[in-house]
């Protein structure tokens, strides 16, 4: 038990001083992420957006511009979460692959870079929805912040099994991208009046959207839709947790006794008849040899 506590500390402790070490991360989720939400706010119109809300079974007439900074929110969020995943597991997959070889357990470590993604998470989601909540009313903070969070949580899981997954760094980065921009469309009332279509449920962002949007424009909290989310991350973790076992998994064979050759002259009490017939012949052969060299020349 120590010692799997010992591995974890050690892993955790690695996982976190890579992420610090990522700037480009650090700068994206420090100053893109309001620059982001401020340029949404200032660039898009301001209307009223009627639509059908499935976590509250209600209609709903909100401000089209808050929902736009909303959304836009939570993609931002997303994907700064999704790029920091997949490129420290893609970066790190070869010296995982050599800790797990040399003796260090799969466990400890695939728990510290899930606990690492959940602080990471949670910070970005509380600064992300801070920020919000400074440029936008929002009517409960609370939800607001367990709703980025879980979104936060869904890309990072996501981010890790891609860079499990996938060899190149430009396919992680297309599918990261296209992934989350189709998701938010498609929860997003600005662009999808239809929030109730069948097979929206299945997306990623579907139940952090529908918190986040409850949240922000309603006093009730569908609190159900976040355990709803965590299943995406549960999914996601699970699928990365089978890649990281075939990732790390040892591919030498154990060396095969060598064989004795058909052809090698055997004792007769090991190779039977057929080796004891030989010998006699070489016998008789040496002995003729001898003979014709003891009568010499006539």
């Amino acid at each position: 038990m120590k010692h799997t506590i010992r591995a974890f500390a050690t892993a955790f402790a690695f996982v976190i001083a890579s992420h610090t070490r990522n700037r480009l991360a650090v700068v994206l989720a420090v100053f893109f992420l309001p620059t982001w939400i401020w340029l949404v706010r200032e660039v898009t119109y301001v209307g009223t957006l009627h639509f059908h809300l499935p976590a509250l079974a209600r209609d709903l007439s909100i401000n089209s511009n808050h929902m736009n900074q909303t959304a836009n929110a939570l993609n931002a969020a997303t994907l700064i979460l999704g790029f920091m995943m997949f490129m420290a597991t893609h970066k790190s997959g070869d010296l995982d692959r050599r800790l797990v070889l040399a003796g260090f357990p799969r466990g400890p470590l695939l728990c510290a870079k899930a606990a690492g993604m959940v602080l990471v998470s949670a910070a970005v989601g509380l600064y992300g929805a801070t920020i919000l909540m400074l440029l936008c009313p929002v009517r409960q903070p609370v939800a607001l912040a367990m709703a980025a969070t879980v979104a936060c949580l869904v890309y990072g899981a996501i981010g890790i099994m891609l860079g499990m997954l996938l060899r190149g760094e430009l396919e992680g980065m297309f599918l990261i991208i296209m992934t989350s921009l189709v998701d938010v469309s498609m929860q997003n009332p600005s662009v999808n009046a239809s929030l109730d279509q069948p097979g929206l449920e299945l997306l990623p962002l579907y139940a952090p959207q529908q918190l986040a949007t409850a949240a922000v424009f309603t006093g009730t909290a569908p609190w159900s839709y976040a355990l709803l989310g965590l299943c995406w991350f549960i999914v996601t973790c699970t699928a990365a947790w089978a890649l990281f076992h075939v990732r790390t998994r040892s591919h030498s064979r154990r060396a095969e006794p060598a064989m004795p050759s058909p052809r090698t002259n055997l004792p007769a009490a090991v190779g039977g008849p057929a080796g004891a017939e030989e010998d006699r012949e070489a016998g008789q052969e040496a002995a003729s040899g001898a003979a014709v060299h003891d009568r010499g020349p006539d």
